[in-house]
């Protein structure tokens, strides 16, 4: 009989240690799928990814120093307000080109990334002032009427302003034109 206690004893505490084990087991698994959650939530994007680091291995130094470059004006621009410029004091009124005599007056604002590219335009105020109302002069009254054709007008002024800048991407140089004032006849 005496055998028997002995036998019976250890067989509990061996369901109890393997209920033990199951539970810590358990608890560690919860745990590290709760902070791989909470990291992939939290945790900001890479800077560059692999794509990043395969170029910069097979020697694509200059690549990853131009996403640099393009990175640190994207914070520039997500960390600073947009800075506007207004191209000329008093509106622009340009006669139309057509037959008859119509007249666009329109205010312009640009936007632009830095303090470097407000002292270029400045700098470079007089042949944009040129270029802009010729630009305008250009068009007829049929085009300046339309939204299409204002957003078109938009367009063409800032890559006729980038252009005498020297500007070469999209984030240099003029980043958008607004119209605060259009009023044609």
């Amino acid at each position: 009989m005496s055998d028997a206690k002995t036998d019976a004893a250890p067989a509990p505490s061996k369901k109890g240690k393997l209920l033990v084990i199951l539970v810590v087991v358990l608890l560690v698994a919860v745990l590290a799928v709760g902070g791989l959650l909470a990291w992939f939530i939290f945790a900001k994007p890479a800077d560059g990814g692999a794509d990043e680091a395969v170029a910069e291995a097979q020697g694509g130094h200059d690549e990853g120093k131009k996403k640099d470059k393009d990175k640190k004006k994207k914070d520039a621009h997500d960390e600073h307000p947009p800075i506007f410029e207004k191209l000329q004091a008093e509106p622009f009124t340009v006669n139309l080109t057509g037959e008859s005599e119509s007249v666009l007056s329109v205010e312009i604002f640009v936007e632009i990334p830095d303090e470097e590219t407000k002292n270029k335009l400045k700098n470079y105020q007089p042949k944009i002032q040129s270029a802009v109302i010729r630009l305008i002069g250009s068009k007829t009254i049929e085009e300046v009427r339309t939204s299409k054709g204002q957003e078109e007008l938009a367009r063409q002024i800032r890559e006729k302003i980038n252009e005498i800048l020297g500007a070469e991407g999209k984030d240099e140089g003029i980043l958008s034109v607004n119209f605060t004032k259009y009023l044609y006849q």
